[in-house]
């Protein structure tokens, strides 16, 4: 009895070391109220790098200078609260930010050092926020973001990209825009309903309109209304270029998606430059435009069968056999009165693909058969209605069965016990369908080879310009213009007060255009001097080869590093993993980070 006492006081006795270390917390915790604060501050060495991108473009002074504020009017200028909040998306915490607690996000981050004037976070509030947006608008928010984006290059001594990428995309938004009358006629953007590319029908949205180079960054942005059509914004798009750009909008080749071809934006491509030549543009063929001209000049492609080997194309090839490779045919064509060409590609993917949707449409199709052979009707009408919404349903199907309506007479006999006098039978007649075997219609099975195996990319520019292999590969970097769009969605900088104003959200979201250039600029740097090195660096996720990284990377490997700093003044640089320490000195380079600025 004495010994199952003792061992039950062994099992609730608590380990000596566990009561110290809750004592000892327990005496620093109620300590720590009277000891004098430490002032010490850290800077995530991300936030420094793109600090001193933003100070060598000169943000704060331009937008000062281009903003009307009154400096006596004002806590701190709208180029410093512009760059704090900009500086917000980039906070290694990747949290979504209210307007109205940026200050939290700051919360132990120097401030000051990041943005060059004594900054007390605590005081950062959304009305400052709100009159720095309100005043963006009043500019002109596209006109002052270009004004930045194109000294980009400059700025860095990046060499040109010619190629201009252009896009749209969707913003989902919460509560209720009412525009008034006065609204209609303005510029004000119009949340509204839309086609929601997150698939948010529920929801009123805005739309934005982008233009990156070849290498990602972002040259224009445009804030647009929530039901703003791709074809009307590639038509403002191309007139804004051309304004901008003059003569020299006549080197660069604008590529788009197939909402880019419409009777209206040729005969604009076709007005041309000042020198006479139409715009350089490439885009997809779509099915429906030209009476059909994809489809026609696939059929032409593949009766002639005389392909032109294009090999890989990729511009960076990983030398996996899971590339694919591409043949292609090129003939001119009148395209609503204008001279163009049309590029046939073929690649040799379309096997497995056919295979996988014969199988689910020969699936869907037998499903709706077996639902319609095991029904049975009472008349012949209902069965022929039946029949006919059948046969609607699947006009255009691929597969087919031959349908015979049968029918079956069947002797009810009376219910109950015979009486004295039988009562006479019922004769019962039901009608059903019988089903042949299912045939495959060979024409549509090889128009859908051709569809999956093939597609058609439209230009204005000659072979002898620009052959199809080179039409190919330019096409192929529009995803460069989405990767962009990923990056503008990740973070959130709003507040209900704010989204109550088209104009405050047409500014935030400017701003948040700022941040994405950002990240291009970080990419483009680091990419082009990774190219610079005798080999790949090995400083990646778990030492892998850095290999064109993506921005996010970078960010990644640079937070590893912070800078302590006291009243101001930088006192060390430390790494949160040791292996990491060496690797510093390489990071600066490869990003191209300059304490000069700071």
């Amino acid at each position: 009895m004495s010994h199952r006492h003792t061992s039950a006081s062994k099992r609730t006795a608590k380990p000596t070391h566990v009561t110290r270390t809750k004592q000892s917390f327990d005496d620093q915790l109620r300590r720590i109220s009277d000891e004098k604060e430490d002032n010490s501050l850290i800077i995530p060495f991300s936030l420094l790098v793109i600090a001193s991108y933003l100070n060598r473009l000169h943000f704060k002074e331009i937008i000062n200078e281009r903003l009307r504020w009154d400096p006596a009017q004002w806590k701190y200028s709208p180029g410093v609260l512009a760059q704090i909040m900009v500086l917000s998306v980039f906070v290694p915490s990747r949290k979504k930010v209210a307007l109205s607690r940026i200050h939290e996000a700051f919360a132990g981050i120097d401030l000051t050092y990041l943005v060059g004037e004594e900054i007390d976070p605590e005081s950062l509030n959304d009305d400052l926020f709100g009159q720095l947006l309100d005043r963006m608008y009043e500019y002109g928010c596209s006109t002052l973001y270009r004004s930045i984006s194109l000294t980009v290059r400059t700025t860095f001594d990046l060499p040109h990209n010619y190629f201009l990428h252009s896009d749209t995309t969707s913003h989902v938004l919460t509560g209720e825009y009412e525009c008034s009358q006065t609204q209609e006629i303005s510029t004000v953007i119009k949340p509204t309903y839309g086609v929601s590319k997150e698939k948010r029908a529920d929801l009123k949205q805005i739309m934005s309109g982008s233009v990156t180079d070849g290498d990602g960054l972002v040259l224009f942005c445009h804030i647009l209304d929530g039901n703003t059509a791709d074809c009307e914004y590639n038509n403002l798009m191309i007139s804004a270029l051309q304004s901008v750009y003059g003569d020299e909008f006549g080197e660069y080749t604008y590529i788009a998606d197939c909402k880019v071809l419409t009777e209206k934006n040729l005969k604009l491509i076709y007005k041309g430059v000042k020198s006479g030549d139409p715009v350089k543009i490439i885009s997809c063929l779509p099915d429906n435009f030209g009476g059909k001209l994809s489809e026609k000049m696939r059929k032409i492609a593949y009766l002639e069968n005389n392909w032109e080997s294009l090999g890989i194309c990729c511009q960076y090839p990983s030398g996996k056999n899971s590339e694919p490779e591409y043949w292609s045919r090129t003939y001119q064509k009148d395209v609503c009165g204008h001279p163009m060409w049309v590029h046939v590609y073929r690649k040799k993917e379309a096997e497995k693909h056919l295979e996988r949707y014969l199988n689910d449409e020969r699936r869907k199709f037998e499903t709706d058969l077996d639902v319609l052979t095991s029904k049975e009707f009472m008349c012949e009408p209902d069965a022929r209605t039946e029949l006919e919404n059948f046969i609607k349903k699947h006009k255009k199907s691929i597969f087919s069965a031959e349908l015979s309506l049968i029918s079956t007479t069947k002797e009810k006999r009376p219910v109950g016990r015979p009486s004295k006098i039988p009562k006479p039978s019922v004769i019962e007649t039901t009608w059903s369908f019988c089903a042949g075997e299912i045939r495959g219609d060979e024409a549509k099975i090889e128009r859908k080879r051709r569809k999956i195996d093939s597609f058609c990319l439209l230009t204005s520019i000659s072979p002898e310009e620009m052959n199809s292999r080179e039409v190919l590969l330019n096409y192929k970097r529009q995803n460069v213009v989405e990767s962009m769009f990923s990056l503008l969605k990740e973070p959130l900088l709003a507040s209900t007060i704010f989204l109550e104003k088209p104009e405050r959200i047409e500014a935030l979201m400017t701003i948040l255009y700022f941040s994405v250039l950002m990240h291009g600029i970080l990419q483009l740097i680091t990419r082009n001097r990774i190219e610079k090195l005798p080999k790949v660096p090995k400083i990646g996720p778990e030492n892998r080869p850095l290999i064109r990284p993506k921005s996010g990377t970078v960010l990644n490997i640079l937070e590893n590093f912070e800078i302590i700093t006291v009243d101001g003044v930088l006192k060390k640089i430390r790494s949160k993993q040791k292996k990491r320490s060496e690797q510093l000195d390489l990071m600066m380079y490869l990003v191209d980070f300059d304490p000069a600025v700071i």
